[in-house]
């Protein structure tokens, strides 16, 4: 029997705020943040994922919760290692005899600095044989987009700290965009002008909550959301040690818009960067919104009207890249040029 039989196969994604592992022929077996807690005075690790949140929130006294990854790359690679060591061992249910074989994901526009130091964090973890793709690949197979058509497609990815964006023919990448931008600019933005305008500090998480909460980029499609006024009238709110009580929402689907107009901006220079025929049969097709940001409402309206190309929301935006992962794990024989194309026919939406 082939030594191969025995070592597991894997595909994670190593997102800025959430990571999610799954097993080949099994689905998702972890879902979680992409935290680590470790104790202030031992720097030993504590707590990961929803537990190291929590201490975050609460304001835990004595622990130090880090972040990993930073705008989709690693920023951390000791704490990205023990991160995705405790996942790895997580995910297989014990410590592997054999060191398991991992796919993965990496910004569109990721440097090869970037791209070794997330291999080097998955090694060190534990992983035997690493494989990874550019992130907007997996996100354009789990939407379902036929990316072995030799007409381009576009996907635009927008998760927690980069927004990926590339256009898509015959199995690989012909153009794409990383932007240092995601869903925590967003929160980060309320943050700022809440103080601002308000003279309310609130914690990021404070800001996420209330971010969740009006979840749209156009206030007349906050006001007609379920709870309707509600969404507009004042949120209420306590993270870690500080109070943010009776803060006033009118203006907070206003504040995400302009937050979202620098990925718009970049956005719109890629696609007029474009061969004038790529650009038109892009403008004809559209594009497909992924990531957990692409849940804001008006997002894609938004986006449509800055870059002159119809952009639609994908089905499960959130799990795209996942599923595209999966996929490809499951069909390890299509990937050729380094893992830079896939040679399987995708799914027509």
């Amino acid at each position: 029997m082939p030594l191969g039989f025995w070592v597991s196969e894997l595909a994670i994604d190593v997102g800025t705020a959430n990571i999610h592992v799954a097993l080949k022929n099994a689905g998702t077996v972890v879902r979680e943040p992409a935290l680590i807690a470790y104790a202030a005075k031992t720097d030993r690790a504590v707590a990961f994922g929803v537990e190291a949140k929590q201490m975050l929130e609460q304001g835990v006294a004595d622990v130090r919760v880090v972040q990993p990854m930073r705008a989709g790359v690693v920023a951390d690679l000791s704490a990205a290692a023990t991160m995705l060591r405790h996942y790895l061992h997580k995910a297989l249910g014990r410590r592997p005899l054999l060191s398991p074989m991992v796919l993965t994901a990496h910004p569109t526009g990721a440097t090869p600095v970037a791209r070794r130091a997330l291999v080097q964090a998955l090694r060190t973890a534990g992983a035997g044989r690493v494989v990874s793709v550019q992130k907007t690949l997996a996100a354009a197979i789990g939407a379902g987009l036929a990316i072995d058509a030799a007409e381009p497609q576009m996907v635009i990815d927008i998760g927690a700290g980069t927004t990926d964006a590339a256009t898509l023919s015959m199995g690989m990448i012909s153009d794409g965009i990383s932007v240092p931008r995601g869903g925590q600019s967003l929160d980060e933005a309320l943050v700022r002008a809440i103080k601002r305008e308000q003279d309310i500090k609130l914690t990021a998480h404070a800001a996420e909550d209330i971010k969740l909460h009006v979840n749209s980029v156009d206030k007349a499609l906050a006001a007609q959301a379920p709870g309707g006024a509600d969404n507009m009238g004042s949120f209420s709110h306590q993270a870690d040690d500080v109070k943010a009580f009776g803060v006033r929402l009118d203006d907070v689907a206003d504040i995400l818009a302009d937050a979202c107009l620098p990925i718009a901006e970049e956005l719109s220079w890629m696609v007029q960067e474009l061969p004038a025929k790529v650009r038109a049969q892009v403008a004809t097709r559209g594009a497909w919104l992924t990531g957990g940001t692409a849940l804001v409402r008006g997002l894609p309206d938004l986006l449509s009207a800055h870059i002159g190309v119809p952009v639609s929301q994908a089905t499960d935006p959130m799990a795209c890249t996942m599923l595209g992962l999966q996929t490809i794990l499951n069909n390890l024989h299509a990937l050729s040029l380094d893992g830079r194309r896939v040679s399987f026919a995708g799914s027509s939406t």
